[in-house]
């Protein structure tokens, strides 16, 4: 099935055009400044309000204006009707997240903040997928243990100062635990490991939902393939990068649908793997110079210096584009506006990460991108230095528990 997905993508990457075809909705440099007005303001705001230690009695009335807040800024940048943040908050992200945090508080106090966050993302994929199949929106066994796993596995696995022959051992070890058999683990990380996957499988029987356990190895495979493109620096066509991109990508949202669902049919499993190898390619471009100084090759890093990335950029946002065209399978009012969501997200995400790899660009490329964004390139990097100044860890950490109607003095112990 892997074989086919990925020939399948692939087709489709082939395919599409690499001349942009973006509908004529550009953002004037008026309408820019604005919006980046607009953010400054709500930094500044947001920043005040936080900082106030509200008693007891006005707890509530502070919670609210941090959530107002927010959704002004939402639905004055992005002129939506609907507020976004109230879809998720309402569909239950907010509570979600609370609940994961806490878990993972429990499940290992010494984790990193960062680690923290790098498994929310995956958990709030995996909780678009439960919107997909209208399912109720939470935080089940296998959600939280998988979305685990590869904070623990991946950053061990991308470590450049463990050799290649350590991380295939671990590999092996890893791959014997996917298939039930006990072997002993080697060290805390290795543990927790192992720990992660008997809590998905007292979730999920091994007899009954093989499907599941067989997605499982399916990514772990590809993981194994992907220790190629950290070898050597290599040249396009001497290593098939492509394909082991669309390989580890799409696996890895392929068994987000095995474990939010069970089972797939045919034309779900197609959804999960394209929506994992689009992530997958954001990802690469967002780390482009990072892989570059590893020598971690993908298709954006292997052609790095040599060509500007102006068409392959046009490539993945007409992919996206075409994917979401001809997608069919979930059409229910929920499911169309998370697409939606999931639509314009991924294209903030390519803005953000051109806006940190201009030189890679041509300039008259980067002044035609530049004008279907909501705020200038240059602002992209200042808002996040910003932002990463003005609020701790704790503080986001704190805004998650806000969203979620959560208790507001919490031990950060992270």
């Amino acid at each position: 099935m892997i074989r086919d997905l990925k020939e399948k993508y692939l087709s489709l990457w082939w395919d599409t055009e690499a001349d942009l075809h973006m509908e004529n909705n550009k953002i004037s440099l008026i309408e820019k400044l604005t919006n980046e007005r607009r953010i400054e303001q709500f930094r500044k705001e947001l920043f005040k309000i936080l900082k106030k230690a509200p008693n007891k009695d006005e707890e509530e009335s502070w919670r609210k204006s941090i959530l107002t807040q927010i959704k002004d800024m939402e639905m004055n940048i992005l002129g939506s009707r609907e507020s976004i943040i109230d879809f998720f908050i309402d569909s239950g992200y907010a509570s979600v997240t609370e609940d994961f945090i806490d878990e993972v508080k429990e499940f290992d106090p010494q984790i990193h903040v960062y680690d923290i966050f790098q498994a929310i993302r995956n958990v709030w994929i995996m909780n678009s997928i439960q919107i997909l199949f209208d399912m109720k929106v939470k935080l089940t066994p296998s959600i939280f243990s998988y979305s685990m796993l590869y904070p623990y596995s991946d950053n061990y696995l991308d470590d450049s100062s463990i050799s290649n022959t350590d991380k295939v051992e671990f590999n092996k070890r890893f791959r014997k635990w996917i298939l039930g058999e006990e072997v002993k683990p080697l060290n805390c990380n290795e543990e927790r490991i192992y720990k992660l996957i008997k809590k998905i499988e007292e979730e999920f029987e091994r007899d009954i939902f093989k499907g599941l356990f067989q997605s499982l190895l399916d990514i772990h495979s590809a993981q194994v393939k992907s220790l190629i493109q950290q070898r050597e620096k290599t040249l396009p066509y001497e290593k098939d990068i492509i394909g082991i991109t669309f390989e580890k990508g799409g696996t890895s949202v392929l068994a987000d649908g095995y474990l939010v669902r069970g089972t797939l049919e045919k034309e779900e499993a197609e959804f999960m793997f394209c929506y994992g190898v689009f992530l997958q390619i954001i990802d690469d471009l967002q780390d482009i110079e990072e892989d570059y100084n590893n020598k971690h090759m993908t298709i954006f890093s292997q052609i790095d210096g040599k060509y500007p990335l102006d068409r392959i950029i046009n490539k993945l946002i007409n992919f996206i584009d075409e994917f979401f065209n001809k997608e069919l399978v979930f059409v229910s009012e929920e499911a169309e506006k998370l697409k939606k969501v999931i639509q314009d997200c991924s294209r903030i995400m390519i803005f953000e990460a051109i806006s940190k790899n201009k030189k890679r660009f041509t300039k008259e490329y980067i002044k035609s991108i530049e004008s279907y964004s909501i705020v200038r390139f240059s602002y992209f990097k200042k808002i996040k230095k910003k932002f990463q100044k003005t609020f701790s860890q704790e503080d986001i950490i704190r805004i998650c528990n806000i969203l979620g109607n959560s208790k507001l003095e919490i031990d950060i112990g992270i």
